[in-house]
């Protein structure tokens, strides 16, 4: 997570536009920070999964702005979209004064998160973070899950994907030295990719853009596809899509609410179960309500194809 993230604490993702050269020399930088071992991959995203996050921000902003919002209040990934937020300017501002407040690390783990991992390390896998937060939020980030999941995790990759919004996703980029301590790896490059690149056998996330993004994921080998997802969590925000032409004044809460009414609420939902049941014909995404659902999916995998 960057200061620069203004769409939520964790944005959904947007495929970057790398350069061929570029990829090459981040999927090297990937497999070198991540030792070879014959236990299979999970990734898990930070943000909502393991870190009750949206929770913290709704207080954060309740105590600055005297609000009464709720995690029930998210009926979307983009903030703005969303009750009390304004608009996508004013939400830019909002968030880069959350990052700095200090109240990232005091958001609680996500109910039943802590059992769930140790279940999941029970069972042989191999957990990897893999966080749309930007890598100036490396050190906090991994302090925390240090904190709550001590030595659970084998790492944490941040892909940033927002940390340059407005820019070529090429600009800026600098392989060479994104790469930091043994446990922390700073990509430019998808969560699909990611995946990809860790040989992830699944991919835990609370995001229906990330989970969509996966199953329409072109390989630049045109063979190697992403993992799996389990689409975690019964949130307001991943029973609707959120696209990038959304960032735009129209798409603000109050502003829909005017002009169409409070049904583009229960629209928005039904538009996204066609879009995931038309995405998902190979079976690809799954809802898992909760940890406790995530455990029994993956035992029940145990020792088959995943």
């Amino acid at each position: 997570m960057s200061v620069n993230d203004t769409y939520r604490a964790s944005s959904p993702e947007h495929e970057p536009q790398l350069t061929a050269e570029t990829t090459v020399e981040q999927i090297a930088e990937l497999k070198e920070s991540i030792p070879p071992s014959s236990a299979p991959v999970i990734a898990i995203d930070l943000d909502d999964v393991l870190s009750s996050t949206n929770a913290v921000v709704a207080q954060w902003h309740n105590e600055t702005y005297g609000t009464q919002m709720t995690t029930d209040d998210f009926y979307y990934y983009f903030y703005w979209k969303n009750p009390f937020w304004g608009t996508p300017s004013t939400t830019r501002t909002k968030v880069k004064a959350f990052y700095t407040s200090g109240r990232m690390a005091q958001a609680q783990p996500v109910p039943g998160a802590r059992e769930g991992v140790e279940a999941l390390c029970a069972l042989g896998y191999r957990l990897i973070i893999v966080t749309a937060r930007g890598k100036n939020s490396h050190a906090d980030s991994w302090a925390w899950v240090e904190r709550w999941f001590p030595g659970c995790f084998h790492s944490m990759i941040c892909t940033g994907q927002f940390a340059n919004a407005g820019k070529r996703a090429t600009d800026d980029i600098d392989a060479s030295t994104s790469a930091r301590k043994d446990h922390e790896v700073a990509t430019q490059l998808s969560k699909a990719e990611v995946c990809i690149d860790i040989g992830a056998k699944l991919l835990i996330d609370d995001s229906i853009e990330n989970a969509l993004a996966c199953v329409y994921h072109i390989p630049l080998d045109g063979v190697t596809k992403p993992p799996p997802v389990l689409l975690f969590g019964s949130y307001e925000w991943n029973k609707r899509l959120s696209l990038a032409s959304d960032e735009c004044n129209d798409m603000v809460y109050e502003v829909r609410l005017q002009r169409e009414g409070a049904k583009f609420l229960e629209e928005d939902v039904k538009r996204g179960d066609e879009i995931l049941e038309q995405a998902n014909t190979r079976l690809s995404v799954r809802r898992a309500e909760d940890w406790s659902e995530v455990v029994r999916y993956v035992t029940k995998l145990k020792g088959s194809h995943l």
